[in-house]
């Protein structure tokens, strides 16, 4: 079995997040594409969204989609997970022959700083998103998808702009966005 990890803060998801889940299916040669969402990233302090939020408008989001599926592994250990922790879960739960990490291009710039990053290098093949005209490594051991959507979760939580929420979740996250008094 072919498994490829997509894992981040979905902070909230937005069309990236769901165009990097559909070019991954089309472009890998994988059996199973798991959306992890953080419980917390290690390198930030706190979330905009709970991470049950989070998990359910991604379990929304991509309820219908064949060959994937939405993990609550990060979040149901309730605390910062490293990228490590959680593939070693899913390299036991499923026992991949091959397994693939999706990182977006602003990440894999920081990568030689995440934890345990050498053994992830070992366990799993990178694949790194284009975004925003990032540039990033040549290195040959790293696959591209090419996907540049210029949106962030950051921008978002910055302008509250619903065209870049999913159809799909709009109302949700429209919602949620109305308690915080933000919209």
């Amino acid at each position: 079995m072919h498994i490829a990890i997509f894992g981040g803060s979905f902070d909230p998801p937005h069309i990236g997040h769901q165009t990097i889940v559909k070019k991954a299916l089309k472009k890998l040669d994988i059996d199973l594409l798991i959306v992890v969402p953080a419980y917390l990233n290690p390198l930030k302090v706190k979330s905009f969204l709970d991470a049950k939020v989070r998990y359910k408008l991604l379990k929304k989001l991509f309820a219908k989609k064949e060959r994937v599926v939405v993990s609550s592994y990060e979040i149901d250990m309730g605390r910062p997970v490293y990228s490590i922790e959680t593939i070693k879960q899913i390299i036991e739960q499923y026992k991949p022959e091959k397994l693939y990490l999706i990182i977006g291009a602003d990440n894999y710039k920081s990568f030689h700083l995440w934890e345990s990053y050498e053994e992830i290098e070992k366990l799993v093949t990178l694949v790194v998103v284009t975004r925003d005209g990032i540039k990033h490594s040549k290195n040959s051991d790293v696959k591209r998808l090419k996907v540049d959507i210029k949106i962030s979760s950051t921008q978002l939580r910055n302008t509250f702009n619903l065209d870049y929420i999913p159809k799909k979740i709009r109302r949700n996250v429209e919602k949620i966005w109305h308690k915080k008094g933000k919209v």
